[in-house]
């Protein structure tokens, strides 16, 4: 996403009006270019966890002895969360990924959004939504749930050597998805609109979701904030250092020792129950997922 231009006023009933006023232009802005981490947050580092929240490291039998490295690994990664306000004043809302998921369309694990064959970690990936609590994402802090964006992955070291080593040694804790705003809503909050009955709209969108953001307290130092709904997933989601939605962390990894699973595919999806994907007359032999 291009940074919004944003004329800074003193006064907030002018700067309220100026944002009102110039709605076109923004949303304009903000679909200039696609949207992906900008490497800010609101002060917090998800690691890569577990189920119990702990930290995931390369894996070792019962001395302690790193297991033999069979230069594949199996990753499921958090690519987007909904229900958290992320450093572009974005709330996504569950449900977003629903029509994006349905498209057929080539997708991408990469190393920081760059979509080159230097980049690229794995094209093997299996695309779907499914929902966890904040709990299982790293943090117990948070209440309820997200409706999350999920990568499951098969990474070979001979296509991405340096990242199948962050992978293996637990160092990727934030994911970014490089996307393309389809449907959202301007959100101000009501103290902000100063009972400017123009602003009847804007204040129904706070008051509706709003109450849908996990970080309350990053929503408390905001007078707006956009509520996107609908969203296209553009070709790639990232390993990123930091994201701007920080609750991205990698959820699961392995050693690939299933002797069924030959290149090109992303595994045995049965594991999830849980997971919305899409019809299987979406997918493709060499490549599993489509959006």
């Amino acid at each position: 996403m291009a940074k919004m231009n944003i004329k800074k006023f003193s006064d907030p009933k002018a700067q309220a009006k100026w944002l009102v006023e110039n709605q076109a232009l923004l949303k304009a802005q903000r679909r200039s270019e696609p949207k992906k981490s900008d490497g800010m947050s609101f002060g917090f580092t998800s690691f890569a966890v577990n189920e119990k929240g702990e930290r995931l490291k390369a894996e070792s039998d019962d001395t302690g002895n790193p297991i033999e490295d069979k230069g594949v690994l199996k990753v499921k990664c958090i690519i987007n969360a909904t229900n958290i306000l992320d450093s572009h004043r974005d709330l996504h809302i569950p449900g977003l990924w629903k029509k994006s998921l349905t498209e057929k369309k080539l997708i991408y694990l990469c190393k920081e959004h760059n979509l080159t064959f230097e980049g690229i970690i794995s094209d093997e990936i299996t695309a779907y939504t499914q929902n966890y609590t904040f709990a299982e994402l790293g943090y117990p802090e948070y209440e309820g749930s997200a409706e999350c964006l999920v990568f499951d992955a098969i990474i070979r070291k001979s296509r991405n050597e340096y990242m199948y080593d962050q992978y293996k040694q637990g160092f990727v804790r934030n994911h970014s998805i490089r996307m393309e705003y389809v449907k959202e809503y301007f959100c101000m909050r009501e103290s902000f609109a100063e009972g400017e009955a123009s602003y009847t709209d804007y204040i129904d969108h706070w008051n509706k979701y709003a109450p849908m953001c996990a970080n309350q307290d990053d929503l408390d130092s905001v007078n707006w904030f956009y509520a996107v709904v609908e969203a296209k997933i553009k070709d790639e989601g990232s390993a990123v250092v930091k994201g701007s939605c920080f609750t991205t962390p990698t959820i699961e990894l392995s050693d690939d020792d299933d002797e069924d699973i030959e290149e090109g595919q992303a595994g045995d999806k049965s594991l999830d129950e849980d997971k919305n994907e899409p019809d299987t007359s979406t997918q493709k032999s060499y490549y599993s997922s489509l959006i």
